[in-house]
This record gives C-alpha cells, structure tokens and sequence, in this order.
C-alpha cells in the first residue's frame, strides 16, 4: 500500500509533468511552498527524467503512443495490466497461456518497430540478459515478435521498484545495514554481467526491483554496451550503435543524475561505468538525496562533470567513516581512480555489513549479559556437560568484555587533547619529541580528532599562563573544560635500565577518571618511537575505533615518519617554531631533520610549505619533489597532504592538487588543513568567493591558526570587501598572530583607502624587522601606482638589494621583475629591460621567469621571449597558472608589439576563466587591442573589468591606466561625458605624477 507521502510526490509529479518547463517553477513555488524537500524531491525527478514507474505515469505514457493491448493476447501470453513504462517499450503482467505461470512483457511501441536500429537495441537487451544466469538478475524467457509486436518475455517479480522503497521511507533514506544489503546484490548482479563483458549503463533506482523478501533484480538491459562481442551475439553486434550519443538518434541514452563522467561526455564507458551509477544509487539510499543535482539535465551533467558530492555525513550521521569512503572511491571523477572492479567493491561492502553485523550482536550480547542475573550462569555452568560447563568462566568474562564494550569510549564528534609527555630518563631527545610523534600516529584516524595544539597553546595565554608553559595533565583538563573537550592524553616514558618503558593514559577530562590506558616496552633507544606507535594502534582500538578502520589508516612510526630519534627530534622543534609564526627558524630545523635523514618524507614536505610561503618558489619546488618521491611509505593523512602540496608547489596542476585536498577533506572532514589546502588553492585560480568560503571554514575549526587568517583576508581583499578583509587581519594581530605579510595587507588596504595613517602604521611595523624589504616593496608598487616613478625606483633598488642580501635570491628576483613590469607600462624600456635582466642572473623560477618574459615582449625584444617561453613551457608543463594566463598573456603582448591586436585578443581567449587571478594584465593587453582596432565598447569593457575588482592587485599601476584606456575609448564612440569624468579620474590619481612622464605628457596633450 502507497504511503500518502509518495501519493503526494507521484500527483504533483504528473501535474508538473503535463506542464511547459517556463511554467514548472511557478506551480511547485505554490504547490510546495511549505516544504522544500517535497519540491526539491518532484523538481529532482523532473530534471533527471527519474519519473515514478507507477501505473498512472504509464498508462499516461501509453495512451499517446500504441492502443492499448490489455485484455488482448499477444502470441500465447494474454496482457492483464500495465506494470511500468520505458524510453524502449512498456512492460504488461501477462499470462503464459501454455506454462499457466505470471510473466511480465515488454512490447516495443509499434511506432517503432520501423527503426531497424531501435529494434536490434530490443533484441539485443534480451540477449544481452539471457547471456546471464544470476539469482540478482532478472530472467529472460523468450524473445519473439507476434503479428506488430516485438517483445521480450521475462520472470514476473513481485515487489516495487527502489524507487518506489526510497519514496516510502522516512525522508526518502533507507538504513545503512538496508541500504548495504540492496547494494551487495546489485554490485553481486554486476560483476557476473561485467565477467560476460556486458555494462549494464543504466543502473537507477527505477531498474532496481525489491521483492517483499528483501530479494533484489536488475533490470532493463536495454542500454547495455558490449565491452566484448559474446559469440551468442556476434551475428547481431554493431559498435556503432552502442556509443553514448547514438548515432541513430542523436540522444544521449541513459538517465543524467546516474551518468558517469564518461557517460555524459561521450567516451567509450566499461563496467567502471556501472560502479560509479552504482555509487550515487548507495549515496542517494543513505542521505536520501542524490549527489549530484541540477534544475535541468543540463545542469544536472554539469554536476557530475564538476562537483565533488558533500560527504555523507552531513545527511546521515550515522553512515560512518567506512561506507563514506566506499562510496567516495565509487565516485571518483576519473575511472583509474575508481574502484577497478564490481568485485572489490563487493567485497569491501561486504566486510563492511559483516563488521556492522559484529557490531550488533556483541551489542546483543552485552545487553544480555547485563540483564542475566549472576546466578543464572552458575546454573549453566553446573548443569552443562563437560566442555561446556568448563568454559563458562570463559564465557561470562567475555560476555562482560563485551558488554563493557558495547559502546564506544568516544565517538567520531568527540574531541581529544594530548597533554605534553612526562620525560622521566633525564634525556633531552624525548622533550616534545614523543607527543609530536603520538600526535601524527593518530593523525591518521578518521576516527580521532586531535584539539589543534596552536589552539592549546593560546588558551594557555588567556589563562594568563606562558604559550611556552608544559601542558600538564591539570592544565590539560582545564583546558578541555574551557573548550568542551571530552578526553585528554597523557604519556610517559621512564627508563628500565637499557630499556624504556612508555605508557598512555586516557582521562575523562569531566571527572579525571581514566577511561583507558597502555603500556609497552622498548628494549632500546632506537625502538621507542617504534614502540609508542605501537601503543597508539592499540589505545584507538580501546577507544572506540573500529578494527576495519585501523587496519585501513595505521602505519607504524617508522614508516610515517623516520626511524632517526634525532631527525624527529628536530622535526619536532621545528613544528614549535612553526605554531609560533617563525618561518625562518623552521625553515632551518626541518632541514637539519633532513640531514639527519634524507628518507624523512613529511620533514620535506613541510620544509616545502615553509619556503614557500617565505617566497622561495624554487626551494619549496624542490623540497615538495623529494617529499613525494617518498609518499608511499607514509600514512594516508601524510600522502594526501604530501600530494596537495607537489602539485601546488612543484607541478602546479591545480585540478590535481584540488583533487587532492578534496579527498583529505572528505577524509578527514573535521582538521582544519583540507580547508586551508582549498582555499589557497581557489586564490590561486581565482576563484575567490570559494576560498573565502573555505577559509571562514577553516577558522570555524581551528580559530588559532594563524595562517588561515592571512589566506581568508587575502582571499577577501581580492573580492573588494576590504573591511572584512581588515576585520580579519586585526582579528589575527589581536591573538598576537602577527606577521609580515598580514601587515603588508593591511598597507593594502589603508592605501586604497587614502589612508596615510594605516599605511604609515604597517610600515612603522616592519621597519627593522628581517623581512624590512616587504614594506619597500609596498611602497616601490605605491609610488608607481600615483606615477611617482622615479621614487618607486629608490625604493625598489632597495628592496631587491636588502632581499638579495638575505638569503631570499628568489624573492629579489621576482620584485626586480614586478618593477620591469611598472616601468613597461609607464614606457621607461631600458630600466625595464635592465630589471628583467638582472632578475634572471638572481633567480629563474615561476615567479620571476613569467613576468620577466611578459616585461621583456612589451619591449618588443622578441629573440630573449622566445627562449623564455620555451624554459616556462619545459619547466612547467603542468603548471595551471603558467598555462592559462602567463603564457597567453606573453604571447598577446608579442603580438601587440607586432601590430596584430586581432592575434593578440586570439591568443588571450584562453585566460577568462582565471582572470581574478592574473594582476589584471589579460584584461589590460585586451583593451589595447580593441583601442588599436577602434573597438571602443570591447575596449571600455575591458578597462571596466580592472576598474571594478581594484582588489585583485591593490597597487598595481594598471589600474590608474584603466581610467587613461577608459577615457580613450568612450572618446571613441562619442561617450564625451564618460570619457572626461575617466580623464578627471586618471589625473586625481596621478595628482602628484612625475610630470616629465611620456604617459602623462601624451595624455595631457591629447585632452588640450
């Protein structure tokens, strides 16, 4: 019997169906105005196509297609009722008049059997199914046709469809353990028909019968792609007309919200295919939802192509960490990434129903043992022959160990504070060293969520006590009170002779009872780090995680990190200098960890970030090289980070390291790194209302890391919302997160202000300090901004020599080129010239190389920009930033110089999508070229651009010459009053201009 809720959702359904699509929005804003899921369930089934297969939709269907043939009798099967329609035929309950037995019949639409093609697709979907013999598949009986009639006789089954099941329950979800059942049939259903070389290719709730048993048939083979020509179908096999957009119809076959990537873009699909359709059937069965969704199929397809699903357990909770990622390797965008085979999807579901089932029964049985009156076993155990009688001790311990057990110490919400370790050996290599070391070990749960450290250490301060004070296990429980934190953990190491004895406590920060604990031994030095990983594995499983779980995320300490005491020692400092903002000092810690050991994967990685963000792009490149060529012997958490970071920094393939931040993030989705991975990344690209949405994600996690806060107000400043961008900042400098780049922002922002006070406060900050050159290049970029030039020179000669002189060659390169920059387009072309040169005997990396190629093709100085583009093009194949906008741009401004603006717009077609993120040079060069082709429109268009996003590069000198292209081209098509309110623009800004220069001369003789 139909649940009113799916009656609802079946009646609106049709109404809307019968509707045009303009008049769609406007019925279900009516109809559903009072509950969004309903309209979201009916405008979900209208995009996809993913109608309900009831009795009404198909006799609607059928009505405008054939006369009805119920009552009638087609060969010897008389046709009872409708059961279901299809884009190939609609399906009747029949009798077998000779066998006397139900069946169902599909009849090809007579309007069709014409289509020659369409009918061999009919056959073939019978021969395709009857090739199989499977108790998950539905059966063929017979293929014939009879008078018009071309049909396919199959097994009746009794049921509804999935569909019709996720309607009928409670928000359209079914249970993880119901839900894990249907799809263990389905992938058992799939595998047996990819082993014949069939792909199924349309695998949706709708082709998914239920039986009242629980029993599961897949049905409609009707779209299946031969990925092998079985010898039973060879007489009939056609390739061509099983490609994903036929041939014969032009139309895309299969449903949109359960097509694979491949699927959707056409591509030659395999059984990896069905795994992928089978992996949103399993999401939509848990969050009652599917993952990827659109208001068109269009849209819908899109999705697919471009958005990673939001992870399981936003919808349901209780899906847990396995299933969520059983079904994330499911729905990996590309199919290598997938699971390679419906057979180890299987048997990764079915360990999951089998530790899921173990689960429940030692529940079971610690309820029991709870209920059981103590009494009782002794009756077993006295009245119990032999064995029996004797293992009852046994027995009731166990039943007891379970019932202890039943639920888990923690669960996965539940925070966890690590206390500082106890140093009873008098040796100094043990401070810091093995909390460090406890932390990455359960790091690598998904399970355990550590309290960040940086985090501890400020609520150190506002318990007016010392960041640098030891973390007791008393300040440790005060801490946990403060911050809700359930558990903390401590660890001590003493030495036994030769020997060292390690032990874990976990203590319920609440009562200070402890919850759990763990001893070992190492019989040396050089073991202890071996021995506390060992330790760690075995307090997670104490603690609530599941054996499925550790078993997937657990390397032994001297495979995630080294087996060198002293290498991890200094690692360990490092990462205090790192928690402190002091890039420098970590820099030289992590490197000694690499001395003492080169195999020391995640010191180099974290060796790369550090130089990175100290603007060493070819240090960091090199570091994040050698951290990846050893990924394979660290813990998931490590490779992923490992992995995000060799493709932001090293290859500089942003799908690559979006993909792999991703991944951490659906991995481990409550550490506040993932986020900081994506939002840096988006910045780089410039999608910058993603990464602000990812760094205020970031601070919502860990609101004491302090680099989230630099990257989130650099992510909102490049959106023009200086005042949140300010708010951030002094949010950061308020909890003492001070450092020089968060200072260079501010000057940023005062100085779009006209604010001479701001700016002079930041300066005030960083004069003196070590990295003193960061505010002369503020002010070198200022002063060229207001034609200042011959003062922007001064204060970028001493930038360059100060940087050069500190061990940051790099960093001096890319500011002499950022000058070059300035001066080509304030047309001083031999300093320019000079400055690129000098910044490529300093350094060639990806920051200086590019600018100082763009520099020199402005000049014109084509035979030294085409060795450059060729070093650029070898250096950085892979380089998303490099690709897109550097070397469209240089080549646009080659073709300028050559007097093609036609070539120049061609060449820059290739940049729109990253153009937040390229210092407004694609939409300068553009707008030149539309003037030099008297495009005016295009041109002031173009300038525009630059003039309305000031954020995207707040001193750069082409934005007061957007104001001077503006005025240019409005004079072009007669604009007269927005030409001279540009040119009154382009003058205040250049109110203090030095007057000798060309721009400014031409400009001024041009409005005479």
């Amino acid at each position: 019997m139909k649940s009113e809720r799916r009656k609802q959702i079946e009646e609106l359904y049709h109404a809307a169906s019968l509707l045009d699509v303009s008049q769609r929005e406007a019925f279900l804003d009516q109809a559903c105005a009072e509950d969004a899921d309903l309209r979201r369930e009916i405008a979900t089934l209208l995009s996809s196509e993913a109608a309900p297969a009831t009795e009404v939709m198909a006799q609607v269907i059928h009505v405008e297609t054939d006369p009805s043939p119920i009552g009638r009798k087609i060969g010897h099967y008389q046709i009872r009722s409708l059961l279901g329609a299809g884009g190939m035929g609609n399906v009747f309950l029949a009798q077998d008049t000779h066998l006397r037995r139900s069946v169902a019949i599909k009849l090809l639409p007579v309007k069709f059997t014409a289509d020659a093609g369409r009918v061999r697709r009919f056959a073939r979907e019978a021969r395709a199914a009857s090739a199989l013999n499977h108790p998950n598949i539905i059966t063929i009986h017979e293929i014939d046709e009879a008078e018009t009639h071309h049909y396919i006789v199959t097994e009746y089954v009794a049921g509804e469809t999935l569909r019709e099941r996720l309607m009928d329950a409670p928000q359209g979800r079914l249970i993880p353990s119901e839900a894990l059942d249907v799809a263990m049939q389905i992938a058992s259903a799939l595998a047996a028909a990819h082993k014949e070389g069939i792909t199924h290719r349309d695998i949706k709730p709708e082709n998914v019968m239920v039986r009242p048993d629980g029993w599961v048939k897949v049905l409609d083979f009707g779209l299946a792609k031969l990925t092998e020509a079985p010898s039973l179908l060879v007489d009939d096999f056609n390739p061509s007309t099983l490609v994903m957009h036929s041939t014969e119809t032009g139309m895309v076959m299969g449903t949109a919200r359960y097509m694979s990537p491949e699927q959707a873009r056409g591509e030659k699909i395999d059984g990896r295919t069905d795994i992928f359709s089978l992996g949103v059937v399993i999401y939509e069965m848990i969050a009652g939802r599917a993952p990827f969704v659109g208001a068109t199929t269009n849209e819908t397809i899109a999705a697919i192509l471009r958005d990673e699903p939001l992870p399981l357990s936003r919808h349901t909770p209780e899906a847990g960490i396995e299933l969520e990622r059983i079904v994330s390797h499911a729905l990996r965008k590309k199919r290598d990434d997938r699971y390679q085979s419906a057979e180890h999807l299987l048997a990764d579901l079915k360990t999951l129903k089998q530790q899921l089932e173990l689960q429940t029964k030692l529940r079971e049985i610690g309820s029991v043992s709870q209920s059981t009156p103590r009494a009782s076993s002794k009756t077993v155990a006295k009245d119990s022959p032999g064995a029996l009688g004797r293992l009852a001790p046994a027995l009731r311990a166990i039943a007891g160990w379970v019932s202890r057990r039943a639920e888990p110490i923690l669960t996965e919400r539940d925070l966890i504070l690590l206390a500082d370790f106890e140093n009873k050996t008098g040796e100094d290599v043990f401070d810091g060293t093995l909390k460090q070391s406890l932390s990455i070990q359960l790091q690598q749960s998904p399970f355990l969520s550590l309290f960040p450290e940086e985090r501890a250490r400020q609520t150190l301060q506002l318990m007016k006590r010392s960041p640098e004070e030891r973390i007791t296990a008393r300040i440790a429980r005060e801490i946990c009170v403060r911050h809700n934190v359930k558990a903390l953990i401590t660890g001590s190491i003493a030495s036994l002779g030769s020997h060292y004895v390690i032990t874990l406590e976990a203590i319920r920060s609440q009562t200070g009872e402890t919850l759990e604990n763990e001893q070992v031994e190492a019989r040396s030095k050089e073991q202890v780090l071996k021995a506390l990983s060992r330790a760690a594995t075995r307090l997670r499983a104490k603690l609530g995680e599941s054996l499925g779980s550790i078993q997937q995320f657990d390397k032994d300490q001297e495979d995630t990190t080294t087996q060198k005491l002293e290498a991890f020692q200094a690692y360990s400092l490092g990462y205090e200098q790192s928690l402190k903002g002091r890039v420098m000092d970590a820099i030289q810690l992590y490197r000694r960890a690499t001395e003492l050991d080169p195999d020391f994967a995640y010191a180099w990685s974290m060796l790369s970030i550090h130089h990175s963000f100290a603007g060493r792009s070819g240090l960091a490149g090199e570091c994040a090289e050698k951290a990846y060529a050893l990924k394979d012997q660290v813990s998931d958490y490590e490779q992923l980070q490992i992995t995000f970071r060799y493709h932001f920094i090293f290859t500089g393939d942003m799908n690559k390291a979006l993909e792999a931040a991703t991944l951490f993030k659906r991995t481990y989705p409550r550490t506040s790194t993932a986020p900081i991975d994506l939002l840096v990344a988006y910045d780089l690209i410039g999608q910058h209302d993603q990464a602000v949405a990812e760094g205020r994600e970031a601070i919502s996690l860990n609101p004491n890391f302090a680099p989230a806060y630099w990257y989130l107000g650099r992510a909102l400043l490049r959106t023009n919302r200086f005042a949140e961008a300010r708010d951030i900042f002094n949010q950061a400098l308020g909890q003492k997160f001070d450092s020089t780049n968060i200072h260079a922002a501010l000057y940023q922002i005062a100085f779009t202000g006209d604010d001479t006070t701001g700016m002079q406060r930041q300066l005030d900050w960083l004069n003196g300090k070590r990295e003193q050159y960061v505010g002369l290049d503020c002010q070198a970029g200022a002063m060229a901004f207001a034609g200042r030039w011959r003062k922007s020179q001064e204060f970028s000669r001493s930038a360059i020599d100060l940087a050069g002189r500190r061990d940051t060659s790099e960093l001096a390169a890319r500011y002499a080129t950022e000058q070059a920059l300035r001066g080509v387009v304030l047309e001083d072309l031999e300093n320019a010239k000079a400055d690129a040169a000098q910044a490529l005997t300093m350094a060639r990396t990806r920051a200086s190389l590019p600018r100082a190629a763009l520099a020199l093709a402005f000049c014109g100085d084509t035979n030294n920009v085409a060795p450059l583009i060729d070093e650029l093009i070898a250096r950085y194949p892979s380089d998303t930033v490099i690709k897109s906008i550097w070397l469209p741009t240089i080549r646009a401004a080659l073709e300028l110089q050559r007097k093609k603006p036609d070539q120049a717009i061609e060449e820059l077609r290739t940049t729109s999508s990253y153009e937040a993120a390229a210092e407004f040079w694609p939409q300068y060069l553009r707008g030149l070229a539309f003037l030099k082709l008297e495009r005016g429109e295009d041109a002031a268009t173009e300038f525009q651009k630059i003039l309305s996003h000031r954020g995207q590069a707040p001193l750069s000198p082409l934005y007061p010459l957007a104001y001077l292209g503006s005025a240019r081209a409005s004079a072009l098509v007669g604009h007269i009053a927005r030409s001279r309110k540009a040119r009154r623009d382009f003058l205040a800004a250049w109110k203090d201009a030095d007057p000798d220069l060309p721009m400014l001369i031409a400009a001024k003789q041009e409005w005479s």
